[in-house]
């Protein structure tokens, strides 16, 4: 029984953390229009006070976009 937890287990955990890197990217690999996108995002959101909102801006602004 336990062998068959760890299979499961296993198996889920690659996909998980595979999903997870996709999601999340640095600020500073970021291309220029998904720096877009994740700003417009937040401020749909109202998260214009944030800590990543205001880094996003930085990297914007470092860009020259």
């Amino acid at each position: 029984m336990a062998d068959e937890v760890q299979a499961t287990e296993g198996a889920a955990a690659p996909e998980g953390a595979q999903a997870a890197a996709s999601k999340t990217k640095k600020v500073n690999k970021l291309t220029a229009k998904e720096l877009a996108s994740k700003i417009e995002d937040l401020e749909k959101t109202g998260m214009t006070g944030s800590k990543y909102y205001k880094q996003l801006m930085q990297r914007k602004k470092e860009l020259g976009v």
